[in-house]
C-alpha cells in the first residue's frame, strides 16, 4: 500500500530506475519506487534476446564517441561511475560478467533476468519498496513546492506527495515492455523541451525481394556505405543480417538513426555493401585474374564459391545475368567489371524502417540544454531529476546506451540522496 507522502519518488524500474534507487538510499529519506508494469526492468530482461549486453570494455573518449555530439553531456556522468565500476557493482551484488567479441560484457549466466533480480533483493536489503503496477497519471507541484504524483494502483486513484521526484521512465522503444513516453508529458508539465523522437537501433526495410532471398544470412567484416546521390554520407565497417523485408545486424542499427533522419524528407535512401573491404578494387581485380588464369576450365558458379556466402551465389548469377556453367576461360573483361563492382558496391535500396515495436532505443527526448549534467537535475524546477533513456541521449549498439542509463540513474540518485529535504529542509527555511 502506497503511503501518501515519501521523501523520494522515482518513477519506472528500469535500469536507471533501478540504479538511482539504490544510490538514493539514505536512513534519513523515505523512498518509493513506482513501476507500472507487473515486474521491474521488463525490457532489461529482454535485451541482447535475454543475455543482456551490459556495457562495453572501451575507453572513455572512445565511449562518448558512440554518443556523438551529445557525448559531451555525458562526460561527468562517466568520470563518477563508468563500465569497470558498474561490472565491480554487479559482481559485488552476485552477478558475475564475461568480456565477449567487440569487447562487450554480458551476465556470465547468459540471463539478464540475474541482473533485474539483484536489484531488487539490494532494495530489499535497503527496505526501499517497489510499487508493481502503480501507474502514474500526473505529476505537478502544489502551492507548498511539493510534488504530487497521481498513480492508479490497485484499482483506485491515490494522491502521493513527495520532496524530489526522479523520472526515468524510458523512451518509446518496445512498447509493450511498458516504455510508451509518458515520462515525456510529466516533463513538459514543468516547461521542458521534448526533442523530437523516433525509433533508433532499428531494423530498416528495403526494396525488393534481395533481403527476402537470401533472409537469414549474416555478413562479418563488411562495410556498408549511406549515399545520398553521388556523395557518401557515412560508412561503417562490422556485421549485418538479412530478414525477411529489409536488413538488421549491429552495423545497420547503428546507421538506423541517420537512414531514419534521411527518409523523413525523402522515399529511399541508398546504401551500398563492400563485400570484400580489405581489398581496393585494384587488388580485387588481380584477385579475380588470378582465380581465372588458374582455374580456367572451372564454371562462373564454382568460382563464386570461393567469393560469398553459399546463400548468395544464385543470387549473384541472377543479378549479374552471367551463365552460371560458363568457364571461366570466357569471362569477359566486363562480365568481371560487373562482378567486382557488385563485390565491393553491392546496391539495395531503403525505403522505411521498423516500428518502435523494434526499436531499442529511442532518439530523441527531454533536451539535454535543461538538465544539469553534474547532478541530473532538472534546470526548470527544482528537486526534479531525470535520467535514462527519457532524456536526449542515444548511442551506438553495443552496450553503450545502457551504460548511459546506469551511469545518469548513478548520478541521478546520488543527487538525491545528498539532497536536504523534508524537515531538514524547511527548518532551514
Amino acid at each position: 500500500m502506497l503511503e501518501s507522502h515519501y521523501n523520494t519518488v522515482i518513477i519506472g524500474a528500469g535500469p536507471a530506475g533501478l540504479m538511482a534507487a539504490v544510490e538514493a538510499y539514505n536512513p534519513k529519506h523515505s523512498i518509493v519506487l513506482l513501476e507500472k508494469m507487473h515486474k521491474t526492468g521488463i525490457k532489461l530482461r529482454i535485451s541482447g534476446k535475454g543475455r543482456c549486453n551490459i556495457t562495453n570494455e572501451e575507453g572513455l573518449q572512445s565511449f562518448l564517441n558512440r554518443f556523438g555530439k551529445k557525448g559531451r553531456f555525458l562526460k561527468y556522468a562517466f568520470s563518477q561511475f563508468f563500465n569497470h565500476d558498474l561490472l565491480k557493482y554487479l559482481n559485488e551484488m552476485g552477478v558475475p560478467t564475461k568480456l565477449e567479441r567487440g569487447g562487450r560484457y554480458f551476465c556470465e549466466s547468459d540471463r539478464a533476468t540475474d541482473i533485474a533480480v539483484a536489484f531488487e533483493k539490494k532494495l530489499s536489503e535497503l527496505k526501499i519498496p517497489i510499487a508493481m503496477k502503480a501507474h502514474v497519471t500526473g505529476l505537478y507541484k502544489n502551492d507548498e513546492g511539493r510534488f504530487v504524483i497521481e498513480v492508479q494502483h490497485g484499482g483506485r486513484q491515490v494522491l502521493v506527495q513527495a520532496d524530489q521526484v526522479c523520472i526515468t521512465s524510458g523512451g518509446l522503444g518496445y512498447p509493450a515492455t511498458g516504455s510508451t513516453g509518458e515520462g515525456y508529458s510529466m516533463a513538459q508539465s514543468f516547461g521542458h523541451t521534448i526533442v523530437d523522437t523516433a525509433p533508433s537501433l532499428v531494423p530498416v526495410l528495403t526494396a525488393g525481394d534481395i533481403a527476402k532471398r537470401i533472409q537469414g544470412l549474416s555478413l562479418r567484416n563488411v562495410s556498408v556505405s549511406i549515399w545520398d546521390e553521388n556523395k557518401k554520407v557515412t560508412e561503417l565497417f562490422g556485421e549485418m543480417m538479412f530478414m525477411r523485408k529489409g536488413i538488421s545486424g549491429p552495423i545497420i542499427l547503428t546507421l538506423s538513426e541517420i537512414l531514419v533522419n534521411m527518409l523523413g524528407s525523402r522515399q529511399e535512401v541508398n546504401i551500398k555493401i563492400d563485400l570484400k573491404p580489405a581489398l581496393d578494387h585494384k587488388k580485387l581485380d588481380l584477385r579475380l585474374l588470378r582465380e581465372i588464369a588458374e582455374n580456367k576450365k572451372q564454371t562462373f558458379r564454382t568460382m563464386l564459391k570461393s567469393l560469398l556466402p553459399l546463400k548468395m551465389i544464385d543470387l549473384f548469377i541472377d543479378l549479374l545475368k552471367i551463365d552460371a556453367e560458363k568457364p571461366l576461360h570466357q569471362i569477359t573483361a566486363e562480365e568481371r567489371k560487373r562482378l567486382r563492382m557488385l563485390l565491393k558496391e553491392f546496391p539495395m535500396q531503403v525505403i522505411g524502417h521498423d516500428s518502435y515495436d523494434r526499436a531499442i532505443v529511442t532518439s530523441g527526448g527531454i533536451s539535454l540544454k535543461e538538465i544539469n549534467p553534474i547532478t541530473m537535475e532538472s534546470g526548470l524546477s527544482s528537486n526534479l531529476f531525470l535520467a535514462g533513456e527519457v532524456i536526449d541521449v542515444n548511442g551506438e549498439t553495443g552496450g553503450y546506451n545502457l551504460t548511459s542509463s546506469w551511469s545518469t540513474g548513478f548520478l541521478a540518485g546520488r543527487s538525491m540522496r545528498n539532497n536536504k529535504l523534508g524537515v531538514e529542509r524547511y527548518l532551514e527555511n
